[in-house]
């Protein structure tokens, strides 16, 4: 692999009137969003382009991976206003794409939160109709039910993270399984959604091992892909094996169109919603 173990990517902080503005706005209607919540490096380029991505289901996991911030424990969510205050908000914030994602909440036997997450979709469809939306989804422990209602309600990009190679996946997220994962995936595909994954790299795994993993993802039909360097965001979470090269990335992203992705997002900052509007742009104008 073409690498450094020495040099951790840069991130740029700026704080324009765009970023105070998105950030207020996030107070303000009482909302969680990923970029903070997992302490996301673009968060400063993302708020100053006045693009965010909203977690619904409140601030709190009930799974422990061991790559995010995000804080685990029993989740006191309660909130069906919840969806109609993220509509609110895009419109609000006059978006043109959002992006949805959640916690896991493997706690809501029911169906794991899908009903809030079909609500939050078709709300924001209703009240912004000329904004896209893409959904970052959990699992759903491959729930049928509880996926489906999520595919019933529309979402423009459905988007599930492997978020690594098979191989070391158990060390990375424990409660998860990465063959179910691939399932979620391949669902969406059926039912006809325009599907996203990603990984992170920097985590132990090799070349082959990516590549094999794009080749999967892409026999299935998924058709964005993401990749960016895993940076470990406090000393209790997995340790970096290695700070991937721009130019290793750059191979990642040639590879990925060479085997038919119509988008792939490669980069040491790369997370799976960074650029999604311009992704979202490029996958409906290929349709």
């Amino acid at each position: 692999m073409i690498h450094t173990k020495l040099h951790k990517p840069k991130i740029n902080i700026s704080t324009d009137e765009n970023y105070k503005a998105v950030k207020k706005m996030v107070q303000e209607s009482y909302l969680n969003t990923v970029c903070a919540e997992a302490r996301c490096p673009n968060i400063y380029e993302c708020w100053n382009r006045k693009t965010a991505t909203l977690m619904i289901l409140g601030d709190t996991c009930t799974r422990a991976c061991g790559f995010c911030s995000v804080k685990t424990g029993k989740p006191t969510w309660n909130d069906p206003l919840e969806p109609i205050r993220v509509a609110q908000a895009v419109k609000k914030m006059g978006l043109r794409h959002v992006v949805i994602t959640s916690v896991d909440r493997d706690d809501l036997k029911g169906d794991f939160g899908a009903s809030i997450w079909a609500d939050t979709i078709i709300k924001t469809k209703e009240i912004n109709p000329n904004c896209t939306v893409e959904v970052l989804t959990p699992d759903f422990k491959g729930f049928d039910p509880a996926l489906t209602k999520v595919f019933d309600a529309g979402p423009d990009i459905f988007s599930h993270n492997v978020e690594c190679v098979e191989r070391i996946s158990k060390a990375v997220r424990a409660q998860a399984v990465w063959q179910r994962s691939l399932e979620v995936l391949k669902k969406s595909i059926q039912y006809g959604l325009r599907t996203k994954t990603g990984i992170m790299v920097g985590l132990g795994e090799d070349v082959n091992e990516v590549k094999s993993t794009m080749q999967q993802v892409v026999d299935l039909g998924v058709q964005i892909f993401t990749i960016g360097q895993y940076l470990q965001p406090t000393k209790n979470h997995l340790k970096v094996k290695e700070y991937v090269s721009k130019e290793q990335f750059e191979a990642y992203k040639d590879y990925g169109y060479s085997i038919g992705f119509k988008v792939v997002e490669s980069g040491p900052l790369v997370r799976s919603s960074y650029h999604a509007d311009e992704q979202a742009r490029m996958v409906f104008n290929n349709d």
